[in-house]
């Protein structure tokens, strides 16, 4: 039976060999994507099942979005190549494991960005029980240069040895998932549109992670740079724990004491140690949390915007609307008129 991955372009910048892509993957039956832009997967084995999605945004460009609930423990086996991968994990965990190197776990609510040399044998270890809520954008180092050209300088050392061409190691460097991160991958993973909608929206909000990552990658760097000393690891996990619980309860979220009791620690560790990983405060992220709640129910159902203000926190309608104004540029019901039209 011939490969039916043989012909198609689009999957190599994220597979490699198409041989081991139509092994581990079949062609869903539902298609939401049009052939020259894109195709859904499933996995073809009973251990997993949800579905990837692959779209070939230009040449060096390419999409991966992910939404796999793994039932038993799996490992799938590629060959490294050139392209960048920039991976975004919502949810999820797995473990990467890279000829000659040490597995490195890929944690939910990090990005994560890899290369594999070309040759290099490369595994992902799925365990079972995680539900696997990502997007991997596959970036040709030319892709990287000539949308950045102007701006080279200001993009991530750890990439310098891609770019010039002169990687010949492994690269894994992981940070956290800021909200803008998280929000994007939430919106690309339930994609709503369809046909020529649909493939702008992915292409949008992939330039969108690009540029975060990049960012948040340079500062990464910067900060090391400037002698600031890593979180320790009972650190990151403490945050982690806050994250967590604010992304439970944001719409009425525990306090600063009650979140740093929680985790052991002092309000003013706890605020200094959330900012360092996170990248902005407790109540901003908070906040954050519940205007994207809002604007998701605006877009999506009917309940007015009384309602709407009292479901997030806010006892007065005005003051929900001049926050959300603040955070969105816009009002509330210029935002719902938007998305209906």
């Amino acid at each position: 039976m011939p490969n039916p991955y043989s012909n198609q372009p689009k999957i190599r910048l994220w597979s490699g060999s198409s041989d081991s892509l139509s092994r581990d993957y079949a062609a869903d039956l539902f298609q939401p994507w049009r052939p020259e832009d894109g195709l859904r997967i499933r996995p073809a084995s009973w251990a997993a099942e949800g579905f990837r999605e692959i779209i070939d945004i230009e040449d060096g460009f390419s999409v991966v979005i992910g939404d796999i609930q793994h039932l038993e423990d799996t490992m799938l086996q590629r060959r490294g190549q050139t392209p960048l991968n920039f991976h975004f994990r919502l949810t999820g965990n797995s473990a990467i494991e890279i000829e000659g190197e040490e597995p490195m776990l890929v944690h939910q609510q990090s990005l994560v960005l890899l290369l594999s040399p070309d040759g290099i044998k490369k595994s992902e270890r799925f365990f079972g029980g995680e539900h696997e809520q990502s997007v991997t954008i596959c970036c040709q180092p030319e892709f990287i240069l000539r949308r950045f050209h102007a701006d080279e300088m200001m993009l991530p050392k750890s990439l310098k040895a891609c770019l010039d061409g002169e990687a010949d190691q492994p690269i894994f460097t992981s940070a956290t998932l800021s909200v803008q991160m998280a929000s994007a991958v939430r919106a690309m993973i339930s994609n709503e549109f369809e046909k020529d909608l649909r493939r702008v929206h992915v292409e949008a909000k992939a330039l969108e992670l690009l540029v975060l990552s990049l960012a948040a990658l340079s500062a990464i760097e910067q900060r090391a740079e400037s002698g600031i000393a890593p979180i320790a690891e009972r650190d990151i996990n403490r945050v982690e724990r806050v994250r967590e619980m604010l992304d439970e309860q944001f719409l009425d979220p525990p306090t600063i004491t009650r979140l740093a009791r929680e985790v052991g620690v002092n309000e003013a560790k706890l605020m200094h140690l959330f900012k360092q990983h996170v990248g902005e405060t407790i109540f901003n992220y908070a906040q954050r949390l519940k205007m994207e709640q809002a604007k998701k129910l605006l877009e999506t159902t009917d309940v007015s915007v009384t309602e709407i203000a009292f479901d997030v926190g806010y006892e007065y309608s005005s003051n929900f609307t001049t926050a959300f104004r603040r955070h969105f540029g816009v009002t509330p019901r210029a935002a719902r008129d938007a998305a209906r039209t």
